[in-house]
Formats: C-alpha cells, structure tokens, sequence
C-alpha cells in the first residue's frame, strides 16, 4: 500500500536511491584486492594472448600483482601460450573457476616427475559461451607433493552488446527500468520491488560486460542489492491518484 509523503521527501527519497545505485556499482572497483595474481610460494606463471589473427594482447606473470586497472586481455577466438613450474608433483587436479564456480579443469599423472609444463590453449575451448567483461580468475594445480594456487585480473575482449550476457542485461535493465518507472504513479510498493529486482540484474550484468565493473567476490552481490532498493523506494513514492494507489 502506498505511504503519501510530502514533496520535499520524496525528492530526498529519489535522490538517495539514485545514490545507493551509483555507490554500489562504484564500490566493487574500490574494494577488489589488487594482488591478484598471488601464487602459492614456489610456483611461477606466464602467459602470452594473442587475438584471432595472432597479433598479441597482453602477457602477465606471477607471482607478481593484478588489478582491475590493467587486467590480462585475452580473446575468446585467440590463443592463450603458458609456462609455469611448480613443486614436484606426481598425480593431481587442475582447474580454473570465476566467482567460485568451476569453468575448466581435469586430471593428470606427471609420471616422467617434471617440475615444469608449457602449453598453448585455445580459448574458446575453456569459454563455451562469448563473454566479455572484467573478471578475477582463479587457478590452481595440486595434488600429490604440493599445491600451486592463484589468481589474476582477466579482461574478455569483444563487443558487449553482440554477447549473450550483454544481451540479457541489456533486455532486464529495460524491462525493470521501464517497470520501476511505472510503479512510481500511484505508489506501487509490489511492482517496484519486483522489477527493481530486474533492474538491477540488468545493470549489474551491463556494468560487468562494459567492464564498469570488475566482477569480484562481493560485487554481484553489492550490486544486485542496488536495483531492489530504487525499486522499493519509488515505489513508495505516492505521485498522482490523490497520493495512494494500491499495493502492486
């Protein structure tokens, strides 16, 4: 149900909300660590991308630090070429993983006990799907003999607005956008909560696509956070209708 509130505060109101929105897409960028690129204490790392046509993009190695300011640029249709060295260790796991979630990895067996690897990799064959955006990536290498564990900043190169994350935050920023926009004659309390929710999945996924910002630990969760909050505040912005208007 609609709460009628003065002019003035609901002026306040909005501008708060508006507020919160800007904070929370700001914040992640503030708070990502800038060691990034850590590794586990006698491992080391390299990397060289290069793009589809084979020109190269940028090179990173470790241990050493990562931030989101200049993160490692790969391409989806390009090559990544890498050497590491790590402890001694006979059999094990790999693998790489974006916000905890697992993308790329298996088994192996070093039976000739080798303490270096080095290898190309194509891209698209860890990235089923073209994203973009800037995302901390982990890694590790471990097993039996020890362990090699890190992570570093990774830019996706490519054009948000063609890529299915892009177009799907692109369709929900609209939607809740245009959703939270109505809900604001007449006090709509339920719609505005609802599509704010839609609002700030949209803008939080356009944010990381555009490499706004970088997709950390807490920023999804920060940002997605931002959207609900407009929502609801606009919603109990009783415009119109006498100031009061029902409760979706």
């Amino acid at each position: 149900m609609g709460l009628p509130l003065p002019a003035g505060r609901r002026l306040t109101l909005s501008l708060a909300a508006g507020g919160l929105l800007l904070f929370a897409l700001a914040w992640p960028v503030f708070a990502a660590d800038p060691a990034g690129a850590t590794l586990t204490e006698g491992c080391t790392f390299a990397a060289t991308s290069t793009d589809a046509g084979g020109a190269q993009l940028g090179s990173i190695t470790g241990p050493a630090t990562s931030s989101p300011d200049a993160p490692f640029v790969v391409d989806r249709k390009g090559e990544v070429a890498w050497q590491g060295t790590a402890p001694l260790i006979t059999r094990g796991t790999y693998g790489l993983s974006v916000f905890g979630l697992p993308i790329w990895g298996g088994e192996f067996t070093n039976a000739d006990g080798t303490t270096s690897a080095d290898g190309t990799t194509l891209v698209s064959d860890i990235l089923p799907i073209d994203l973009v955006g800037v995302f901390q990536v982990s890694g590790s290498v471990k097993g039996e003999g020890g362990a090699c564990e890190g992570s570093a900043w990774v830019k996706l190169a490519g054009d948000p607005l063609t890529s299915i994350p892009g177009l799907v935050g692109l369709s929900l920023a609209v939607l809740g956008g245009l959703g939270v926009l109505a809900s604001i004659w007449g006090a709509h309390f339920g719609r505005g909560l609802l599509t704010g929710i839609l609002l700030g999945v949209g803008a939080a996924v356009l944010s990381i696509v555009f490499g706004f910002m970088p997709l950390g630990a807490l920023s999804p969760w920060v940002a997605l956070a931002a959207g609900p909050i407009v929502g609801a505040v606009v919603g109990l912005l009783p415009i119109g209708a006498g100031g009061t208007a029902g409760a979706i």
